[in-house]
């Protein structure tokens, strides 16, 4: 089995200083003696972006090679992905792949013309093509046995949440436009198409492997990065209900530049100032109950700019694994509530956020149940049992989403 490097996932709203979070928690998680707290891990931490305008770079202060990883501190490397760079790398593999067989007189009629006349660029129809590269390469960081650990700023990326859902539209989508069945029969007749097959089929095996890695919260920790202010107690109830959907479990709420709470003379400025202050500790105890599981963490405000390692440590981050239990509709419970046979009555429940009721939307796709939170949708296996019933309702309250089956009659084993 392979030893991944824990992946910590920075996330945040625009404008809560995800990236300079995400940078100073590079920083500050590693320990004088080159060990990684905790963890046993020793190496280097590589701190990833996937922000075209490489932000962290500017942070650091260090001149990035897209695709390579640099120096930006003693105990940091850094990683900027150009992932359109990376597209036309895949785009060359298949283009070869295709290019290869030209030899064996087994070739596509017009195929040479219409790859000459493609860039790189005109296969981003495809959705997800680009992020799921990048996510690619994060894994295979991680499975590479030079870091202690990955940090992932996502801020410069697309949603997050439409990032991680990247892996299985991928491979719905190349099914769809070219079913597996398909697939196999053109490339028993043709070399060259067996060629490309082979590196579609590799790809689908990547989007499965990466699914698996990003909601396996024994490898990978989610951190959220907010405000003390509304903004902030918003976004951190959006994040968490999207998050528990997804079945990726909070690991910290990082509260950023929180004011010091200091006497002042009382006049017009220390009025506001106090009031400001009693509206952070507010929204302070909001994240903290929001949070739940999550350790709330509380950054100060610094008036120099973060443009330093020792400024960075200053912030005092740390981006913490620590094991927690499953979440969402992964850690569904199952259960008959009525009934036996075709007359029974299941129920489905778990524990499920929801700032947005009006949001919320259920659908049937096959054996999968279509969860939609906040816009964002998540496509989860149902339990054998559950897969030959038909949902007969669901009901959201105090704090729990429960879905009703029932068998369905053409499906249920007969009794007699």
């Amino acid at each position: 089995m392979i030893d991944l490097a824990p992946i910590h996932l920075v996330l945040g709203p625009g404008g809560a200083g995800t990236s300079t979070v995400a940078a100073a928690g590079a920083v500050g998680v590693r320990r004088s003696s080159g060990r990684l707290a905790g963890s046993g891990r020793r190496g280097k931490t590589l701190v990833v972006s996937l922000d075209r305008f490489h932000v962290l770079s500017g942070i650091f202060g260090v001149f990035s090679v897209p695709g390579q990883p640099i120096p930006a501190s003693q105990q940091v490397d850094l990683l900027e992905l150009d992932t359109l760079e990376m597209l036309a790398d895949t785009w060359s593999t298949v283009r070869s792949a295709l290019a290869a067989g030209a030899l064996t007189g087994a070739a596509i009629p017009g195929s040479d013309d219409v790859l000459a006349g493609l860039d790189p660029e005109e296969i981003l129809g495809m959705p997800g093509v680009e992020s799921l590269l990048a996510l690619r390469r994060i894994r295979d960081e991680a499975a590479s046995g030079k870091w202690s650990q990955v940090v992932v700023d996502t801020s410069g990326a697309v949603d997050p949440f439409e990032l991680f859902r990247i892996p299985q539209m991928v491979a719905d989508t190349i099914e769809r436009l070219w079913p597996r069945h398909r697939r196999l029969g053109a490339a028993t007749d043709n070399t060259r198409i067996a060629r490309v097959v082979a590196v579609l089929d590799a790809l689908i095996r990547d989007c499965s492997d990466i699914d698996d890695l990003l909601f396996d919260s024994s490898g990978v920790s989610a951190h959220l990065v907010v405000g003390a202010d509304d903004h902030g107690v918003l976004a951190a109830r959006r994040y968490q209900a999207v998050l528990q959907v997804m079945g990726l479990p909070l690991t910290s709420v990082l509260v950023n530049r929180m004011l010091p709470d200091v006497s002042v003379d009382v006049d017009v400025t220390s009025q506001w100032y106090a009031r400001r202050i009693a509206d952070q500790r507010l929204c302070v105890e909001q994240l903290r109950e929001i949070g739940g599981e999550a350790e709330l963490i509380c950054l100060p405000w610094l008036s120099d700019p973060i443009d330093s390692v020792l400024r960075m440590r200053e912030m005092g981050v740390r981006l913490d694994s620590r094991p927690i239990g499953p979440v969402g509709p992964g850690a569904a419970e199952v259960a008959r509530e009525s009934g036996s046979g075709v007359d029974s009555v299941y129920r489905m429940r778990w524990r499920q956020s929801l700032p947005d009721p009006s949001g919320l939307k259920l659908g049937r796709s096959g054996d999968d149940l279509m969860v939609t939170v906040s816009g964002v949708r998540k496509r989860v296996r149902l339990p054998s049992v559950l897969r030959r019933c038909v949902v007969t309702g669901a009901r959201w309250d105090d704090g729990f989403m429960t879905v009703r089956f029932r068998p369905d009659p053409e499906l249920w084993p007969s009794q007699s």
